[in-house]
């Protein structure tokens, strides 16, 4: 076998040391290292500050991706690191051990934070963050953790409050506006903004929460609801509840026909509605938007109409509804009985889809009617995308929202993970492409992003993607937060961490690396605006809260003038 030479780095834990010693090796293959995985380890194997940070410096080497960018940039020697902070971290001796005070104790524990601070502040990967608990009291036992992140010692750059921005761009939009208020599925508020600009009705204006739009505004239909049974193993009728058991076990006869009385109506009534004309028509428009995505206005009318008399229908899941019965346990079985086969009677003819197909055209059709089908149709000439303070979210978003501003297919970045453990085994710089959307705009136009520092990660990523299309869109405002770099599982590619390793760190570090069409990486810096406007001051800030109908936003005004020479 031919011999390769190399030095390997050996973990040993020891004597409760984490100890790391570099030693040549002979005859060694890439598959015969053995690399313990970082969410692998336990608490037993942290019993020191110096293991704490060993293990740390271990799980950045291995997983972190943007070392070499680093080593360019400010010089980062990730080894030089390591010789600097290990005496340091070995210093501290108070970790979880006895004999030791509690101003002892909190002393380590911050030096340790600016230890990890000054370590983590040079981090260039703007999704990057880490949380590390440490011992902070000796008597308790109490602990505090402590949050890092790239830049944290940077002085933080103005920007405005969302609802702020969309309590003073709501009296610049004009008649037609669509707004959109729900709550996300992290328990979040969800706001959309859109309309024509009262001052230009040929400028359109977007604004978002985040990146959630294909969860919270797209309109996702089957082919039909509440269609006809094939069969009748699951149909249920008037017959199927009067010989119950349940019902005939009931000995008081007023009561028993009260039941059937209100069941038998119930149930008629909810066939009544499945099988209105309200309903074909309903099903009518579900195929023209399988088809064209159109949502008309009467498609929007029709849904809302259908939901109002849903809501009509008599509520037969709660005992205490029944008109005139008590809850009583000779009763209740029947009761039972009653909501177990209507809940699979009416599941089985698709009406829970039926609800939330109508919540969607009526919640999200003026989004299709007002914005997204006119852009399609070539109606939209101008565009205000507004992003500012916008942290990101879905990747899906850009299948569904970006890509309808696309009209041809360029490279608008490349993306690179690792390839092993070593902390500069990369893959090739791999480019990523903008793709038209089914529905997209016929023809590029005029288009303005306004970004700020709060405009992250998918914020960059329309930005970048736009901009290949053409000199036709420009960006406005204040560099972006330069947090472009993928995120992803770690069964889907090599590298990044977004987990516990022990329960002394959290690491939320991504996988992938990005640069722009340019070759020129832009994570810590930020998309450049074509048009840089000054960040907002304190003043600023405050007078948009305070006086939206007499407050100029510099940003949006840019990028009118702009606009309007277009």
């Amino acid at each position: 076998m031919k011999d390769i030479i190399k030095n390997i780095r050996i973990i040993i834990f020891a004597s409760g040391m984490l100890l790391t010693l570099t030693v040549p090796n002979s005859c060694v293959r890439n598959e015969d290292i053995a690399i313990t995985e970082p969410d692998r380890y336990t608490d037993e194997n942290v019993k020191s500050y110096v293991d704490l940070f060993t293990l740390f410096w271990n799980t950045m080497d291995e997983r972190y991706n943007y070392f070499y960018e680093q080593k360019r940039k400010d010089g980062m020697d990730w080894d030089a690191i390591y010789k600097e902070y290990y005496p340091k971290f070995a210093a501290l001796k108070s970790f979880n051990r006895t004999g030791f005070s509690d101003p002892q104790v909190q002393e380590d524990a911050d030096k340790a934070i600016e230890y990890f601070t000054n370590i983590i502040d040079p981090i260039m990967d703007r999704h990057f963050s880490l949380q590390v608990k440490l011992p902070y009291s000796a008597t308790t036992g109490v602990s505090k953790t402590a949050p890092f992140w790239g830049g944290m010692k940077s002085e933080r750059t103005n920007t405005y409050g969302f609802t702020a921005k969309t309590n003073y761009m709501r009296m610049k939009l004009g008649e037609g506006m669509v707004e959109r208020n729900a709550e996300s599925f992290d328990g979040g508020l969800f706001t959309l903004l859109e309309g024509k600009l009262r001052s230009n009705p040929d400028i359109h204006y977007i604004t978002f929460t985040q990146f959630s739009l294909t969860s919270m505004m797209a309109i996702n239909l089957e082919d039909k609801y509440i269609e006809p049974f094939s069969d009748n193993k699951t149909v249920f009728t008037a017959a199927d509840i009067e010989k119950s058991p349940e019902l005939n076990a009931v000995s008081d006869v007023n009561i028993k026909n009260s039941l059937k009385e209100f069941a038998i109506n119930t149930l008629n009534s909810y066939n009544n509605y499945m099988t209105s004309d309200k309903i074909n028509i309903f099903n009518g428009y579900v195929k023209g938007f399988k088809e064209n995505e159109t949502v008309t206005e009467n498609f929007i009318k029709t849904s809302i109409e259908l939901l109002r008399d849903m809501s009509a229908l008599p509520v037969y899941r709660v005992p205490y509804l029944y008109p005139g019965i008590g809850v009583d346990s000779k009763v209740m079985p029947f009761v039972f009985w009653f909501t177990d086969h209507m809940n699979a009677y009416l599941a089985a003819r698709g009406y829970p889809e039926l609800i939330s197909a109508l919540s969607m055209v009526s919640g999200s059709g003026p989004f299709y009617s007002k914005f997204l089908n006119p852009l399609h149709k070539g109606e939209v000439k101008k565009m205000i995308i507004d992003v500012r303070g916008n942290p990101g979210g879905s990747v899906m978003d850009a299948r569904f929202f970006i890509d309808r501003f696309i009209t041809q297919k360029t490279i608008f970045a490349y993306q690179r993970t690792k390839e092993g453990n070593g902390r500069f085994n990369y893959t090739p710089w791999i480019p990523a492409e903008t793709n038209p959307h089914k529905f997209s705009m016929p023809a590029n136009i005029p288009i303005v992003i306004l970004t700020d520092k709060g405009s992250a990660s998918m914020s960059e990523m329309l930005t970048m993607m736009l901009k290949s299309q053409g000199n036709q869109v420009i960006s406005i405002g204040d560099y972006s937060a330069g947090a472009t770099a993928g995120l992803g599982g770690p069964d889907e590619f090599n590298g990044g961490i977004t987990s516990n390793v022990t329960s002394y760190l959290s690491f939320y570090m991504p996988l992938m690396a990005l640069k722009d069409k340019n070759n020129e990486i832009v994570e810590g810096v930020g998309v450049k605006p074509e048009v840089y406007v000054a960040p907002p001051t304190d003043a600023e800030i405050e007078e948009m809260k305070r006086s939206p109908q007499t407050f100029v936003d510099r940003v949006i005004t840019e990028a009118v003038k702009y606009l309007s020479s277009k």
